[in-house]
């Protein structure tokens, strides 16, 4: 009698033991899937929204023509950062270009760096080191927010049509 009572709660011991074993995993499974949830709701509002590039307004007309300008957006809570600012002409050559959060009257870049922060908002200007003018430049901004670089273009011609 011993033997079989034993025997029955050994046996029910373990199909407990069972039935803990798979709730537990399926509990394991649904937090991770909550957790994923949560991280992709609090990554959605990780963007940064780029103003149109133009030549800035700078004390020479001709030092302006080797200058592009833009407003970077942070529409995040937490702060971006940007590591890298890459130029390319029409036919996809690669741009010799200093960028910077700041620029001096004349255009030069001030305290060049490699990496610039973005809180709110701020500006971007991307100077050509060869002090040729930009008639187009595909850029490549890379930020901390995305492995894949954000493209902006600038053409100041686009909107002009010939005849």
């Amino acid at each position: 009698m011993a033997y079989d009572f034993l025997q029955t709660t050994s046996a029910l011991t373990a199909s407990l033991s069972s039935l803990a074993a798979i709730f537990s995993g399926a509990c394991a499974f649904l937090s991770y899937m909550l957790a994923t949830k949560i991280r992709d709701e609090l990554k959605s509002d990780e963007r940064i929204i780029a103003g149109v590039p133009i030549h800035p307004d700078l004390c020479e007309r001709a030092h302006s023509e080797s200058v592009i300008q833009c407003t970077l957006f942070n529409k995040s809570k937490r702060k971006a950062f940007l590591s890298s600012v890459l130029a390319f002409d029409r036919k996809g050559g690669k741009i010799d270009v200093t960028w910077t959060d700041k620029v001096d009257p004349c255009g030069n870049p001030q305290d060049p760096c490699q990496l610039v922060g973005i809180v709110d908002s701020c500006p971007l200007f991307v100077r050509r080191n060869d002090g040729k003018a930009f008639d187009y430049a595909r850029l490549a901004i890379l930020h901390s927010f995305s492995s894949s670089p954000m493209t902006l273009i600038f053409d100041p011609l686009s909107g002009w049509e010939a005849d």
